[in-house]
């Protein structure tokens, strides 16, 4: 067999498995015979997908969101195997990022196709991401998001977020990225490949999946009223015109603290902490995606807004 397909079956409120398994006609007429699998955690993912990749498989296609792509992308990047992405999941940002529609019917009718897209990944502490890092307000919000009963969409995370922005003490970090380095209060950094994430808000507006570059978005510790206006703005990709706020690109981000402050990867909790050094591996994933999704769109417009620096 030269497929694997790994299935979440907790993704889209559970219904994840049943879905994935209505396309197991299609895919086997494409691909002929295919290895199914129900992961068990997220770890499993991981595991499932590196033991596809050791034993030469030439996919393995995840049924989830940006969650579970994260956990099979740290098993299959920098090797052959190619990911493929039916997208039951929440968020669902890398696989727009490739051309691949929320209608897992269509996304499996472009997968068959086999059109191969190189991109990027970001890499912190030995731990890879698909979509974004972040530090500050992002934790408080994803274990409000955790603690919910809410159905997760783009609905949830703006509710954890507003809710979260009102609550957050910033934190005193020096971040440094190419020639920009801010030290003062952070509400909220992110690192990202893709240009959108928690389900499409533009928080990197310029970001290119196949650049070579990571995108780089700080806002600087504010008011809870001034904090929500640039959240208002994030929403329709016009907060990089605001004070307060810095857009950058690089091959490299570092993140320092005076104590210890938890990391997010593709809207997962994790157990790193700053300090980190955040790097691009370009082209380390080889994507299944519809041909010409990757098309550049000219020169960046990424800016950086000047932020007086404050004392530690």
């Amino acid at each position: 067999m030269s497929t694997r397909v790994i299935i979440n079956p907790s993704a889209g409120g559970g219904r994840g498995a049943e879905r994935a398994l209505q396309l197991r006609p299609l895919l086997e007429s494409a691909w002929g015979r295919v290895e199914w699998t129900i992961s068990r955690s997220p770890e499993h993912v991981t595991q499932l997908a590196a033991e596809a990749a050791e034993a030469g498989y030439d996919k393995v296609v995840i049924a989830g969101g940006d969650g579970t792509v994260h956990f099979a992308a740290n098993g299959v990047a920098g090797t052959q195997t190619a990911l493929g992405i039916l997208p039951v999941g929440t968020g669902n940002d890398i696989a727009a990022s490739v051309g691949l529609p929320r209608d897992m019917g269509l996304a499996a009718g472009i997968l068959v196709g086999e059109h191969v897209h190189r991109v990027d990944v970001g890499e912190v502490q030995g731990r890879i991401f698909c979509c974004v890092m972040g530090v500050g307000m992002d934790t408080m919000a994803l274990e409000a998001i955790e603690r919910s009963r809410m159905r997760k969409g783009r609905l949830l995370y703006s509710w954890a977020a507003v809710r979260t922005l009102f609550k957050y003490r910033p934190r005193p970090m020096r971040i440094s990225c190419g020639d920009t380095c801010f030290e003062g209060d952070v509400t909220f950094a992110a690192v990202t490949n893709t240009r959108t994430y928690a389900g499409g808000i533009p928080i990197c507006p310029e970001a290119n999946v196949s650049d070579g570059r990571l995108d780089l978005c700080v806002v600087a510790g504010v008011a809870p009223s001034r904090a929500l206006m640039t959240f208002g703005r994030v929403m329709s990709a016009t907060h990089g015109e605001l004070p307060g706020v810095i857009l950058r690109q690089g091959v490299e981000v570092v993140i320092e603290a005076e104590a210890p402050i938890p990391i997010t990867l593709d809207g997962e909790l994790t157990a790193l902490r700053t300090d980190a050094v955040v790097r691009v591996l370009p082209g380390a994933l080889r994507l299944l995606g519809a041909p010409g999704a990757l098309k550049r769109v000219g020169p960046s417009r990424a800016r950086q807004v000047e932020i007086e620096p404050a004392r530690w």
